[in-house]
C-alpha cells in the first residue's frame, strides 16, 4: 500500500507541473504551434535571464539564483544536429524544462533559500522527481492539451501522424511520441529500450481502461523487437522497423494476449530504442457496436 500512495502522490506532482505549464500557455494568449519559450521567458521581463553556449557534455541546462535574479544556461551544442528552427527542438525543450525549475514553486523556493544549482539531463531520461516534474512542464508548456488534443484524437495512432505533429509543434520525436500517449483516447504506449530492457514507458488512457497503467520494466521478450535491436545493437545510425507482439511482452494487463503492433525508432543520441504500441479497441474491449 505505501508504494502505491507514493505512485499516486508523483502522479499527481507530476500531473499539477504538466497544467501548470499549460496555464502559462493560455495566460499568455498563446493560441496556436510552434510555443516559443523565448517568449515565455521575455514575459517575466528582468525576474530572469538566460544565457545558451555550447557546454559540451557538462549539462542540457542549469538555473540558479543570483539575488535578485535567476539564470538560466541551456546548452546549444544540438544546434549542430538537423532541424528547421532557429533552435534545436532538444534547446526548446531545455529551456523549457529549466523554466519549470523556475516556475514551479518548491523548486524555485529551493534555490531562493540557498539550495546549490544542478546540472540537467532533459527530455525524460532522468529517473528524478524533480527532473521529472521539469520535464513534465515542458511538455505542457510546449504541447498544451487544448491545442494538441484534438490533433491526437482525431487523428489514428501512427508513427507518421506523431511525426507530423512533432513538426508543427517543433519538439523532439520522444516528447511528442510521449505526450501523444498521455493525450490519446485509444490503445497506445510508448517504451523506451537500452540494450534489450525497457527503461521507461507510458501507457494510453485507453490502455489504462483496460487494466495496463505499468509497463513491464526489464528484459524485453516481444522477438520482432529483439530481431530488430539485433539488427544493429550499436545503435549509432537513426533506423525504423516495425512488427507485432502481444501486449503481455510490454505491459502489465489482464488481457496479455491481445495483438499490438510495434513501431521502433533508433534514437542514436541516447542508445536507447523507441517503441510505439497500439491495439485494436474491439480486441481489447470486445465488439465496441
Amino acid at each position: 500500500m505505501p508504494k502505491r500512495s507514493s505512485w499516486h502522490l508523483d502522479k499527481a506532482r507530476l500531473d499539477y507541473a504538466i497544467g501548470l505549464g499549460e496555464e502559462i500557455v493560455e495566460t499568455l494568449g498563446i493560441n496556436s504551434p510552434p510555443v516559443d519559450p523565448f517568449h515565455v521567458l521575455e514575459s517575466e521581463g528582468a525576474k530572469i535571464r538566460a544565457f545558451g553556449d555550447d557546454f559540451k557534455d557538462a549539462f542540457d541546462g542549469r538555473l540558479e539564483y543570483k539575488d535578485p535574479i535567476y539564470i538560466l544556461f541551456y546548452n546549444t551544442k544540438y544546434n549542430c544536429w538537423q532541424h528547421s528552427g532557429l533552435q534545436h527542438p532538444k534547446v526548446r525543450f531545455t529551456i523549457s524544462h529549466e523554466l519549470g525549475h523556475y516556475f514551479i514553486e518548491a523548486h524555485r523556493n529551493y534555490l531562493r533559500k540557498g539550495g546549490q544549482p544542478h546540472c540537467c539531463i532533459t527530455d525524460f531520461v532522468s529517473d528524478t522527481l524533480v527532473e521529472r516534474e521539469a520535464d513534465c512542464f515542458a511538455a505542457g508548456l510546449l504541447m498544451p492539451k487544448f491545442l494538441l488534443c484534438e490533433i491526437v484524437n482525431k487523428s489514428t495512432a501512427n508513427l507518421s501522424a506523431i511525426k507530423n505533429a512533432r513538426k508543427e509543434f517543433d519538439v523532439s520525436l520522444t516528447s511528442m511520441m510521449i505526450r501523444w500517449t498521455q493525450l490519446c483516447d485509444s490503445p497506445c504506449a510508448i517504451l523506451a529500450v537500452k540494450g534489450k530492457t525497457v527503461q521507461w514507458g507510458f501507457t494510453s488512457e485507453g490502455f489504462n481502461n483496460a487494466g495496463a497503467s505499468f509497463v513491464r520494466r526489464g528484459a524485453v521478450t516481444s522477438e520482432a523487437a529483439i530481431e530488430f535491436i539485433s539488427g544493429e545493437p550499436t545503435l549509432k545510425e537513426c533506423r525504423e522497423g516495425s512488427g507485432w507482439g502481444r501486449t503481455g511482452y510490454w505491459l502489465d494487463i489482464p488481457k496479455d494476449n491481445v495483438d499490438v503492433h510495434e513501431d521502433y525508432v533508433v534514437m542514436p543520441s541516447t542508445g536507447t530504442v523507441l517503441v510505439f504500441l497500439t491495439a485494436r479497441e474491439e480486441d481489447l474491449f470486445g465488439d465496441l457496436d
